[in-house]
């Protein structure tokens, strides 16, 4: 019996707890199944806190990513970086290049009202007086914003404007909504005029976007609404697309691995991260156009790209995008040639008063790993070592690994001449007017400085002996005391007579000496000119090549950049050419650069929205008078014709003369849930262009 009820007491706390289970179960079920229905309808994206929503002062990139669709410009940036038209209906540029009308089409803001002339001069006053916001580079030629009607205005610059679009793409804000306010007034910055309006906003919730169903473009009917989380920095971004909680995000290479499953669609586009390798010229070696030539012909850039790079990267020879309107893709870089390499060798001169040394990195960090190099064991003494400071330095051995640590001091040869100087003194003797001894002319007296010809000199009177023997004695000279010849009144004139035909004699023996002498001067003088080479020749150039180890920097953290500097290690190697790839941190990286203590260097910029290569061009080779010349017509230029034309020859040039090795533009990558079918046409100011297009995967 008592088996019995205590089974039964069991069994009814059992039904009671899978009832209580069966119950909970049918809640928790019904709860998921609301988020995964709101999942699948809305596109989820994550972003940092915002500081601001305001278009013209928020410097996030997440956050811009997401105004971006909320806000229009006058122009935007194709997938292939080039300007097209946004709230822009027409445009017309001035033959002088300084000023553009424009007339705009029917847009309307989120609140109803239209997108007006008045708007565009609003935005450019506000953006020029908030000196923080990252288009604020953007307005600095506008001079002034001249309205002609609601939909018709006048945009007039300081100096012909040559990148006039591109400077035109940042976002129109509404006067009628921020007049008067705080720029970053929340309320005022809801109201936008893009694809999509913000229908609610707060810092725990985040952020909703509604398809703006007024907007003046198409839009197809399927545009899925969009939930934007809010989330604490840009790694946990990342990590929500890979716990599937957000649907999008940027990534670089290194987080690449953590996507390639089922799962996830890698998409890559052409970025703006551009890699070159930069040629030190102020080493005397590499200022030597056919040495350069031959570096450049002994690398394989393609190998470069593909190993290097896993092909991610899209070759072009100046920094500007591959598919840029004003990049010239017909125009063949110099091709990887071992041959040509050899060829150019051959073919360098150098004048030997240019003394080639070795450069000395500097640098301030500590090796913390080893890459393989191509340099044997190469010794170099002190002379060829460059200089900043006036030290001499001591010899250097350079080992056959990879350098990653570097030193502050430069050691050097001392700044002063290694000739030995001349010890000269000044001619001893006075400028009376008395004759010199045993010759009539007058002149300078000549002091006697040899016993020899001390006993050819006659004397006339015993005041002459006297004044001689003085002199003597003021000069130490026994040997002359001892050989003085005695003369008497009586053979006065002959022995004048004999002094002055043996002193004519002497001046005709001398000139005649002095003729031959100078004839043989001459003659060696003359043949020296002739036969003296001012250039080293092919041997003494090799040797010299043979004797030095070039210096190839590259950041440490950059692995592909490493792997690059390596391979062009080796391709060097190939022909003859020493190197020794150094391994820098940032710090290091920046103070070699700086003081162009390298040889060569692996490095890269990002490229602008504004595609001026100027600045990244004087970075890569600041001294060039041609480059310089060329880089100078830039700001000139009144179309984009002439932007092509000049862009053109300035990639011509660069090629010819070997100025540097270009890499390319590097790919990056959207990572996107498979749940949803997309072919967005990005690019890497607005990453998420192109979203409206987006549609559930069936």
């Amino acid at each position: 019996m008592k088996k019995t009820k205590i089974i039964s007491i069991i069994l009814a706390v059992a039904l009671a707890v899978g009832g209580c289970s069966a119950f909970n179960g049918d809640k928790k079920e019904e709860k998921t199944s609301d988020t995964k229905k709101t999942y699948s309808e809305k596109i989820q994206l994550a972003i940092q806190k915002p500081s601001t929503i305001s278009p013209i002062t928020n410097t996030d990139e997440s956050v811009l990513n997401v105004l971006n669709l909320v806000y229009d410009g006058l122009f935007e940036l194709n997938k292939n970086y080039n300007a097209i038209p946004k709230l822009v209906k027409n445009s017309k540029m001035s033959s002088d290049g300084k000023q553009m009308d424009i007339v705009l089409k029917d847009a309307k803001w989120h609140d109803g009202n239209p997108v007006t002339a008045d708007d565009v001069a609003f935005t450019v006053s506000s953006i020029r007086s908030n000196k923080t916001s990252p288009y604020n580079y953007m307005v600095q030629n506008i001079s002034d914003v001249v309205v002609n009607g609601e939909k018709n205005l006048t945009i007039k610059f300081k100096n012909n404007a040559a990148f006039a679009k591109e400077n035109l793409t940042f976002p129109i804000v509404s006067k009628v909504q921020l007049s008067g306010k705080d720029i970053n007034n929340v309320d005022a910055n809801k109201v936008g005029n893009g694809v999509y309006k913000i229908a609610s906003y707060s810092d725990r919730e985040g952020i909703s976007l509604e398809v703006n169903k007024d907007y003046y473009g198409d839009i197809p009917k399927s545009a899925m609404n969009i939930n934007v989380n809010i989330v604490p920095d840009e790694d946990t971004i990342v990590s929500t697309v890979e716990a599937l909680e957000s649907d999008m995000v940027k990534a670089d290479s290194d987080n690449l691995s953590r996507f390639q499953n089922s799962r996830f669609d890698i998409k890559s586009y052409e970025g703006r991260d551009y890699d070159a390798v930069i040629i030190n010229q102020s080493n005397l070696l590499l200022a030597n156009a056919n040495f350069r030539k031959a570096i450049v012909s002994a690398i394989n850039r393609t190998a470069i790209i593909e190993n290097g790079y896993m092909g991610h990267v899209h070759s072009v020879n100046i920094p500007i995008n591959s598919k840029s309107k004003y990049y010239e893709s017909s125009i063949k870089n110099m091709e990887y040639s071992t041959e040509n390499a050899e060829k150019y060798m051959k073919e360098i001169k150098i004048n030997k008063k240019d003394k080639i040394k070795e450069t000395q990195v500097n640098a301030t960090n500590k090796p913390n790993n080893k890459v393989n190099s191509s340099s044997g064991n190469n010794k170099t003494n002190s002379s060829n070592k460059p200089s900043s400071s006036g030290n001499s330095g001591g010899s250097s051995n350079n080992t056959g690994t990879s350098d990653n640590s570097g030193s502050d001091a430069n050691q050097a040869p001392s700044g002063g001449d290694s000739g030995t100087q001349n010890s000269g003194g000044s001619n001893a003797g006075s400028s009376s007017g008395g004759e010199s001894a045993g010759n009539g002319a007058g002149g300078e007296a000549r002091i006697l400085d040899s016993s020899e010809e001390t006993r050819n000199t006659v004397y006339s009177t015993d005041e002459d002996k006297e004044e001689f023997e003085k002199i003597a004695d003021e000069n130490n000279d026994s040997v002359i005391a001892k050989n003085l010849v005695r003369t008497t009144n009586n053979n006065k004139e002959n022995a004048n007579n004999q002094n002055n035909n043996a002193a004519n004699n002497n001046q005709n023996s001398n000139n005649q000496n002095n003729n031959t002498t100078q004839n043989k001067n001459d003659a060696a003088n003359k043949k020296t000119k002739k036969e003296e080479n001012p250039y080293y020749t092919e041997k003494e150039i090799k040797t010299m090549i043979n004797s030095i180890t070039l210096k190839i920097i590259v950041n440490r953290e950059n692995s592909e950049r490493v792997k690059s500097a390596n391979m062009i290690s080796e391709n060097l190697k190939a022909v003859g050419i020493k190197s020794k790839v150094v391994l820098l941190d940032s710090l290091g990286m920046q103070k070699s650069l700086a003081n162009r203590s390298y040889d060569l260097a692996v490095t890269g910029w990002q490229i602008s929205s504004i595609p001026n290569i100027t600045e990244i061009m004087k970075a890569i080779c600041p001294n060039d008078a041609g480059l310089n010349e060329r880089l100078g017509k830039i700001q000139g230029a009144t179309s984009e014709e002439d932007i092509k034309k000049i862009y053109a020859d300035i990639e011509k040039y660069c090629i010819d003369n070997a100025l540097f090795i270009s890499i390319g533009v590097k790919d990056n990558y959207m990572i996107i849930n498979k749940r949803l079918k997309t072919d967005l046409y990005m690019n890497d100011y607005d990453q998420y262009r192109g979203i409206e297009m987006v549609t559930p995967s069936k």
